[in-house]
């Protein structure tokens, strides 16, 4: 029998790979070297939209990785539109408090983009767009929210964690819970058995 190919996570996020682990994905963790604030102004410089963007970041990482490291490498991007607004991880508990009151009561949503590369070539891309509907939230109840989750919320870039007390903030999600996490799960698993990187 074959042995699997490596697999690598161009991502320091630990969300991803719990998601990753979770599903017994046996991988290595390799951080990319990237500037993605300086890629975001590059985007909007250029006028890509927000999957667009979301990809752009996606693949840096990924290639930022496959350059440097054989097998199958996995990088992925979140964004978080609202509006026509792109936002980026709030940077402090003041921040995450205006997001939530600005977003409450209305949709938004979480494009979730993933590049694969084998052996330094991109082999594969994959975007996901859940839709969230915060609940029309009091004042209180998101002082409250903040107060219990801390700055633990301040990775997420909707100031949230759905996989834990966040969830109260919601009337529903449409969409892939796992791309709602940070990774688009199922696509994912099948390109992996697809590559032989996964027996079943």
């Amino acid at each position: 029998m074959n042995k699997p190919r490596r697999i690598i996570l161009a991502s320091g996020s630990a969300i991803r790979a719990d998601i990753m682990h979770g599903a017994g994905i046996v991988f290595d963790i390799v951080k990319p070297d990237v500037d993605e604030a300086e890629l975001k102004k590059d985007a909007a410089k250029t006028g890509l939209d927000p999957e667009q963007t979301a990809m752009m970041l996606a693949e840096a990482k990924c290639r930022d990785v496959a350059h440097q490291q054989a097998g199958i490498v996995i990088g992925s991007d979140q964004i978080l539109e609202f509006r026509g607004r792109l936002y980026d991880k709030p940077q402090n508990l003041a921040a995450a408090k205006a997001r939530l009151m600005e977003m409450r009561g209305a949709p938004h949503t979480l494009i979730n983009a993933i590049a694969v590369a084998r052996d330094g070539e991109i082999i594969w891309r994959h975007i996901d767009r859940p839709t969230l509907f915060l609940r029309a939230l009091t004042e209180r109840e998101i002082d409250e929210y903040l107060a219990a989750s801390g700055e633990e919320i301040l990775h997420s870039v909707g100031a949230y964690q759905i996989e834990k007390f966040g969830s109260r903030l919601f009337d529903r999600i449409e969409g892939d819970h796992y791309a709602v996490l940070g990774l688009s799960l199922f696509p994912l698993l099948e390109l992996l058995r697809r590559e032989k990187a996964i027996t079943f």
